[in-house]
């Protein structure tokens, strides 16, 4: 299926690990680079456990909902989304670099980042990064799967995956950006509006220059709804 690879997730995600790590402060004296590490448990799981906090007063997804995360990740988003309100949830994913990864752990990866700013990640200031940055669990402990909902067989697996339910809500978790054209977003619409027609479509977004939250809501047909990351808009 392709979508998004490690390369695409490394260029948009950059986090400084040593900032924030305990007694942290810039980089010592040598003027070394800083330790950053990319689309990663630690950076990532904080940002989505806020945003859901933000908007499930205002959204209130039930409990007995039966939710599908579009763009989900490794499914960091959809345990935010469990925890947030108690519902059934899954996510999906077109991404070939998400679907390989699913089960393995993020130790090659970190340990990577801690190696390119010379430092050795199993003895001194190295090892004590990576006992912040590396928690030895899967990057998935959710089911993300890697299925687009364009076509009856993959809404199928998406509606097993749910226990037999079709979802009753559909997410789109903050996936528009300017590299999507209308006929991208009305495309992935549609695919969503495929489960019989019935369920809510929430469309997570930070608006660019190049669309606003209004412009993204005039282009979906009625019965979207478009909210801002924060929860501050709401359409």
């Amino acid at each position: 299926m392709a979508g998004w690879t490690k390369a695409d997730y490394d260029a948009n995600y950059r986090y400084h690990v040593e900032r924030r790590m305990p007694g942290g402060g810039p980089p010592p004296a040598d003027n070394r680079p800083g330790v950053v590490i990319r689309y990663h448990r630690l950076f990532m799981q904080p940002i989505l456990v806020s945003m859901w906090a933000k908007l499930q007063p205002i959204l209130n997804i039930l409990a007995t909902d039966d939710v599908c995360v579009v763009g989900a990740g490794f499914g960091w988003g959809v345990e935010a989304v469990i925890s947030e309100t108690g519902a059934t949830v899954v996510g999906i994913d077109i991404s070939d670099y998400i679907a390989a990864e699913q089960s393995s752990t993020e130790e090659t990866e970190l340990r990577a980042e801690v190696a390119a700013v010379g430092l050795d990640p199993d003895t001194g200031r190295g090892l004590e990064v990576m006992s912040f940055i590396y928690d030895a669990q899967p990057r998935s402990n959710v089911i993300v799967l890697q299925e687009d909902a364009k076509n009856n067989q993959s809404r199928q697996r998406i509606r097993s995956a749910l226990g037999g339910s079709w979802p009753s809500v559909v997410v789109y978790e903050n996936i528009v950006d300017d590299t999507w054209t209308d006929t991208d977003i009305i495309n992935a619409r549609n695919a969503g509006n495929g489960f019989g027609g019935s369920q809510r479509l929430i469309w997570i977004y930070k608006q660019t220059p190049s669309r606003s939250y209004q412009d993204l809501f005039d282009l979906l047909p009625s019965g979207s709804e478009v909210i801002s990351t924060d929860g501050q808009v709401y359409i």
